[in-house]
């Protein structure tokens, strides 16, 4: 808990913040000699008495104080503990990247040996251990590990502030810096940029002072583009593409996802941008994980005889792509008597019902018609847990190619069509379906259907039986009471959004509720004011906001977990709030 740094865009682990020393630093941010001032190693000093008496010397600076550290071997813990000394500025505390003990209060973590963290295990072992025993307001500074090619990575996996040490050490040891890898300047045959340094340096590569000034302005390129990703909520998709310069590099991504816990805590409900899965590392992300577990274990179909398996479409949402419309014709008749599900990749199964939520409604994949290992496995294991349980007399398949063999091969007892979007395809698909159909029980308001799966989804399992209790309608996108009071309403991005009358229906359930003090918040609700939240929540949920005054509703700017450690930043977004 800091009063010198506050974090204000999140995207995963990266983060954009502000650390407020002499100078006011946006991170994620490269750090220079000017903006800290340390104690250094207690071997420097004839005593632990004279090391503490260093540490009280370090009172009243406004830069980056760091106090002294027991220096150890990077498999091996410190072999001493020191007192937590004294600061009453900004202060920094050395941390030992492999250590179980959890570090005392600081602003700022200086992660120690992190120059020899080359290895993807330690490097990933180290960050996410550090970051997980640290208050989530804090800065985590990483020296000497950055150049062009992992900036990105080191943000993403949760480094705040880093320095150039590295990029300019290697120039004067003749190694040429970019964003796609190192190369020895002595093996280039022309340089490959034109900045000005590479204008000179190409008339006198003995100047190692201009190789290391070309190093240093490639990182602080990249560190732009970086910020900029993190900004525009497309940090994951820069990285995945960007690890491809080093095997360790990819080596440690994979790494990172299996940390699946680190990252879903930080991980945000819903993004702007568009998801592209591009990469093998894309079905181990964790948007993918939480929609499949969502949609196999909070949703539950409608009680429907007949299943209607479907191929994805190019076009987001599903039903305004031509082929989904030209499905929709050609069941048109049968279409109360059946449940939808459509089957694509990464994401498995989309219910039709959900099919605005993102990741949904927003992403995109290369389609070549083939299906790998991966694939194959992944969608024939949700689609086995999906029907295990939600139960249906007759499934229809109307698909084709290796979508159809992966179905196939799971022993399924379908009807298959065929697929197809020409007139011999639909023919077929719209006779399949009224067979199924024939006999089977009417499906209530298809509206009402999207309304439970979305509350489900958000809210938790069951949470549709809490919000659409009684008797209700649904009046365009908004979902009424019998008195016409408005319960909620569905969003052009896919959310919810509930009124005060639904979130008392959805309160009893304890669920995605954040707990304030006495006082009524106007605004926007500030951590400090956070008593305690549900840690269901992320990022973008929409929330419950109750206190002794206060009654609300708005969207979570941080997680539940970070609500209730953190001491500055907003919490909440209000929307409505009442006094009670």
């Amino acid at each position: 808990m800091t009063r010198y740094f506050e974090v204000l865009r999140r995207d995963g682990p990266a983060r954009l913040g502000k650390l407020l020393l002499e100078r006011q630093i946006s991170t994620p941010a490269l750090i220079t000699s000017d903006d800290w001032v340390s104690a250094g190693s207690i071997y420097r000093y004839a005593s632990l008495q004279e090391a503490a008496e260093a540490a009280t010397s370090l009172k009243g600076q406004k830069k980056l104080a760091i106090a002294p550290y027991v220096p150890a071997a990077l498999h091996f813990e410190p072999a001493l503990r020191l007192s937590p000394p004294e600061i009453d500025g900004p202060k920094g505390l050395v941390v030992h990247p492999l250590s179980s003990e959890k570090p005392e209060d600081a602003d700022v973590y200086v992660l120690a040996s992190a120059g020899v963290l080359r290895n993807p295990r330690d490097l990933v072992k180290a960050v996410v251990g550090v970051r997980n025993m640290t208050p989530p307001d804090t800065a985590l500074y990483a020296p000497a590990l950055a150049s062009p090619a992992n900036l990105a990575f080191l943000v993403y996996l949760g480094i705040d502030l880093l320095d150039f040490t590295r990029v300019v050490a290697d120039g004067y040891l003749g190694r040429y810096h970019t964003r796609d890898g190192i190369w020895n300047l002595g093996d280039l045959n022309e340089l490959p940029c034109r900045c000005k340094h590479c204008q000179r340096l190409a008339e006198n590569r003995e100047d190692r002072k201009l190789l290391a000034d070309h190093n240093l302005l490639k990182l602080e390129e990249e560190l732009l583009i970086v910020r900029e990703m993190i900004r525009s909520e497309t940090i994951r998709e820069y990285i995945e593409r960007q690890v491809r310069v080093e095997p360790n590099l990819t080596a440690a991504l994979r790494l990172l996802d299996q940390e699946h816990c680190y990252l879903e805590k930080r991980t945000p409900q819903h993004r702007r941008s568009v998801f592209f899965a591009n990469t093998a590392e894309s079905l181990q992300r964790v948007e993918v994980t939480r929609f499949a577990e969502r949609v196999l274990y909070r949703y539950k179909a409608p009680p429907s005889d007949v299943l209607l398996l479907l191929p994805c479409s190019a076009r987001k949402p599903y039903s305004t792509a031509r082929s989904h419309r030209l499905f929709a014709e050609a069941v048109r008749s049968w279409h109360r008597h059946l449940h939808e599900l459509i089957l694509t990749s990464p994401l498995a199964l989309v219910p039709r019902e959900l099919e605005e939520v993102y990741p949904a409604a927003s992403y995109d994949v290369p389609v070549t018609g083939r299906w790998d290992r991966e694939e194959r496995a992944w969608l024939q294991s949700c689609l086995e847990a999906y029907l295990k349980r939600n139960k249906y007399a007759r499934i229809v398949a109307h698909l084709e190619g290796e979508l159809e063999e992966t179905v196939r091969a799971l022993g399924l007892e379908a009807v298959y069509t065929g697929g197809g979007t020409n007139r011999e395809a639909l023919a077929r698909l719209s006779a399949a379906v009224r067979e199924a159909c024939l006999g089977a029980m009417r499906l209530p308001d298809l509206r009402l259907q999207r309304y439970r799966a979305l509350a489900d989804y958000y809210f938790g399992a069951d949470a549709s039986n809490a919000l659409l209790a009684g008797k209700v309608q649904v009046r365009g996108r908004e979902l009424q009471d019998e008195k016409k009071r408005p319960l909620a309403a569905t969003t052009p991005n896919g959310t919810l959004a509930l009124s005060l009358e639904g979130a008392k229906r959805l309160e009893p359930l304890g669920r995605y509720i954040v707990t304030i003090g006495d006082f009524l918040p106007k605004g926007s609700l500030l951590a400090p004011g956070v008593m305690d939240a549900d840690e269901q929540i992320r990022p973008g949920d929409e929330v419950i906001v109750q206190g002794e005054r206060a009654f609300g509703l708005g969207r979570a700017k941080m997680s539940g977990w970070e609500m209730a450690a953190s001491r500055r930043g907003v919490a909440v977004e209000l929307r409505h709030v009442k006094e009670v």
